[in-house]
């Protein structure tokens, strides 16, 4: 659903701000507000896949390691995880963003089977 206002992006800006008073320690993300999607809130972290930074945020949200998806560029050498949580009727997405062969020499808790 499309917003035509920036009062429609309170509930994303809202949760925003929730996330930063609950969990000030944590690392700074690239942040994403979108007219078409008002209810989601992006956070995406870049390099080495974001493991460190995207497991923090993770674990905080309380994703499972079950919900990451990992997902490649074809051809490229680009790869990604991806995640996401409800909160306060928002969806806040995770993204994690690497070169593959870095990721190669990686191992994150979503990749280890529990």
């Amino acid at each position: 659903m499309r917003t035509r206002t920036v009062n429609g992006l309170a509930a994303a800006v809202a949760a925003l701000a929730s996330l930063v008073e609950r969990f000030p320690e944590l690392p700074a993300a690239d942040v994403g507000l979108s007219t078409i999607y008002p209810n989601r809130l992006d956070l995406s972290f870049h390099g080495d896949l974001g493991k460190k930074h995207f497991e923090a945020w993770r674990s905080a949200l309380g994703i499972s390691h079950a919900l990451v998806s990992r997902d490649e560029e074809i051809g490229g050498p680009l790869m990604w995880v991806q995640a996401e949580a409800a909160l306060d009727g928002v969806t806040v997405r995770l993204t994690g963003y690497g070169q593959q062969q870095a990721a190669a020499k990686q191992v994150a808790p979503w990749e280890v089977a529990t």
